[in-house]
């Protein structure tokens, strides 16, 4: 006992405002089973009870394992069965100054988390990322799932998508599309970087499985909620299995018209949270006395981008630039229709448009944008997007050309690799529209916007077979 509390003292003493990998977070409490635990460059040994967890360490437990974490702040995380838990960043130097930060990267399974100090007063400051969909917290007794498509059979029916359940305490579970705040007792979910999370009507069996942490007190008391007036707009979803699901908070922006007259843009959601990267069509922009830069390209395409953050997207404020891409010679529908049969496949690659950016305006370059098509399966058969602008994004995605014309868009999901300094490659995702233009859709314009960690993407093209 005295050989842990030592432990720990020097694990509380030697966390600062650094985040480089390396650094201690926490100390490993107990461990039940074969876990491993897997440090950044691949090299892995057995866990441990009093073993430290440094920043960029990842917990793997098999089938039947759990371990459970003390971290800096004190707060308590059981990593559950057949998991992959990443320390992906964790800064805590004993006060609550802002500096605080925990940053959790679930690639598999889940984890049962009792919130310590970071996060009580800047609660944007704790984060959970999975390849689909970002979580926070407001204080709270809170539970994760990821479970990624291409993943195991699982026998419990649980859907491959990202779960959120909360216990005491609020959360919120965020994409590129929009975000629903999760309430005690409720569980959140969304299947793809795509769409917009939503309550679901009951809780999974598989909740009712997790192993609660064993003296799960934080060492600080979580403060109690400030009272918020927020302006919800309930969303009926309809999933494929026709059970309808509400959405306590919509898309960040308004729903488009689908006109063909498409935007890409950041948004910062308010009080302090991280911004995302979005695309929309035929959603409102609103100048707001911003001169836009332009230019123009075949087949009536034309483009703006207003820079400064001043422009409003569907009613919401904006950070960075924001653009608008549209063509007055757009292919319709009975133009798609009568295309020669040779026609079943084409490859649109990217030509012009402008400079994409990210949250702060900074300027960056397309490296290359490919859109695959099946005009006779009517599929976006392959996204693919590289480009770079203060660090270096992948990103790709497919789905039915009538989502990709229309107001859903697809979603994409990649990477970026220097989006969070000393961190590496981490998850990022989001989504695209697009529209033909030309009698027999000689081109393509497209708008996306990516996000990851926090830090946003957004840009617009025109594009040619």
């Amino acid at each position: 006992m005295k050989r842990n509390l030592v432990i720990l003292g020097l694990v509380l003493g030697a966390i600062g405002a650094g985040q480089a990998f390396g650094q201690t977070a926490g100390v490993i409490q107990f461990v039940a089973g074969d876990v491993k635990l897997v440090q950044p460059g691949g090299a892995e040994r057995a866990a441990r009870k009093g073993v430290a967890v440094n920043v960029g360490d990842t917990l793997s437990t098999a089938n039947g394992a759990l371990a459970q974490l003390k971290m800096g702040d004190g707060a308590i995380v059981v990593v559950q069965p057949e998991s992959r838990l990443t320390v992906a960043e964790f800064r805590y130097a004993g006060v609550e100054d802002g500096t605080e930060k925990v940053r959790y990267r679930l690639e598999q399974g889940g984890f049962r988390a009792v919130t310590g100090a970071i996060g009580r007063t800047h609660k944007k400051n704790y984060l959970i990322e999975t390849p689909i969909a970002h979580m926070g917290v407001r204080g709270t007794d809170h539970e994760s799932y990821y479970f990624p498509a291409n993943g195991p059979a699982r026998g419990d029916g649980a859907k491959p998508g990202a779960y959120n359940k909360v216990n005491t305490g609020r959360t919120y579970i965020r994409t590129g599309a929009g975000e629903v705040d999760v309430e005690p007792n409720q569980v959140g979910f969304v299947a793809s970087a795509g769409e917009v999370p939503v309550i679901l009507p009951s809780v999974p069996g598989f909740f009712n499985r997790s192993t609660a942490p064993r003296n799960a007190r934080p060492s600080v008391n979580p403060a109690p909620e400030a009272t918020q007036q927020i302006a919800k707009v309930d969303q009926t979803v309809d999933t494929v299995e026709g059970v309808n699901l509400v959405a306590s908070r919509g898309p960040k922006v308004e729903a488009g018209t689908g006109d063909g007259h498409l935007a890409s843009f950041a948004v910062r959601p308010g009080n302090g949270a991280a911004s995302f990267g979005g695309s929309a069509n035929g959603v409102t922009v609103s100048e707001n006395g911003v001169v836009p830069v332009t230019g123009s390209g075949p087949y009536g395409v034309n483009w703006k981008s207003w820079a400064g953050g001043l422009v409003t997207v569907g009613g919401r404020a904006t950070a960075g630039t924001t653009h608008m891409i549209e063509s007055s010679q757009m292919t319709g529908a009975a133009q798609l229709a009568a295309m020669p049969a040779k026609m079943v496949t084409a490859s649109y690659s990217y030509v012009s448009g402008p400079a994409l950016t990210n949250t702060i305006g900074s300027p960056g370059a397309i490296k290359s944008l490919d859109v695959d098509v099946n005009f006779s399966t009517r599929q976006i058969t392959h996204y693919s997007l590289q480009a770079s602008v203060l660090a270096d994004w992948k990103a790709s995605g497919s789905g039915s050309i009538a989502n990709f014309t229309g107001t859903t868009g697809i979603a994409l999901n990649g990477t970026c690799s220097g989006c969070i300094p000393g961190a590496g490659t981490i998850a990022a995702s989001g989504i695209a529209h697009g529209a033909f233009v030309g009698p027999a859709a000689e081109g393509m314009i497209t708008t996306f916007g990516l996000s990851a960690a926090g830090k946003p993407l957004n840009g617009a093209a025109y594009l040619a077979r």
